[in-house]
């Protein structure tokens, strides 16, 4: 093993225990409440969801590292898909602003202090083409999406980079999660078929985006 990866896990070995432990755990709660997940149980919570909460949480959440997996989740169940995909696409671009103006603020030395705690390193840009390093960085698979935000926003890449390459290609991937949402609302089973589509068509772009990292430097 690599003495590195060693070396972290051994430090936080604490906190993978702490994880593993409440992984059991809710797999545990989800066997025993099985019978509560079904698709009337899902409509009801739902129909259910405070609006007013749900779009504050869409804006606000990812922000702090909360999982906008199941934000956009949360999201196609309420409003369905395409309302979802306007309202995703208005907080991911007010993600890309807030995340960009603390990366270049007063707040820069606090992320640096923070990301060499956690071991991530802020690329480095140089003389390689910032419009493609956005697209591949943002559509590669790695580090969460708020972590992404913040690593970006603190390298040297011009804003308008930042923002029309990093925001649209973010927005590409959100409808898988906006859609299974709402399939499980309308309980339409083309939703199926173009969630599997999208998912493979995403699948393909990022395995030829990785082809191109790994036999071109850019």
């Amino acid at each position: 093993m690599n003495p590195k990866i060693k070396e972290s896990l051994h430090r936080h070995r604490w906190r993978i225990a702490l994880g593993v432990l409440v992984l059991i755990g809710g797999a545990v709660w989800l066997y025993l409440e099985r019978d509560a997940f079904n698709r009337e149980a899902i409509l009801e919570y739902g129909e259910s969801l405070p609006a007013g909460w749900l779009i504050a949480a869409s804006f606000l959440l990812p922000l702090v590292a909360f999982p906008i997996s199941i934000i956009l989740f949360l999201t196609g169940v309420r409003f369905g898909f395409w309302p979802g995909i306007l309202l995703t696409a208005g907080a991911m671009a007010f993600h890309h602003l807030i995340a960009y103006w603390l990366g270049h603020g007063k707040f820069r030395p606090w992320f640096n202090r923070k990301l060499e705690n956690w071991d991530y390193k802020i690329p480095k840009i140089g003389d390689r083409q910032p419009a493609l390093f956005t697209l591949i960085f943002a559509a590669l698979h790695g580090p969460p999406y708020t972590l992404k935000l913040y690593l970006l926003a603190l390298t040297d890449v011009p804003f308008r980079y930042y923002f029309w390459v990093g925001f649209p290609v973010y927005l590409a991937f959100a409808p898988i999660a906006i859609g299974a949402g709402s399939a499980v609302m309308d309980f339409d089973p083309t939703w199926i078929y173009w969630l599997v589509g999208g998912m493979t068509v995403l699948m393909l772009a990022t395995k030829w985006l990785k082809r191109k990292v790994d036999n071109k430097k850019i």
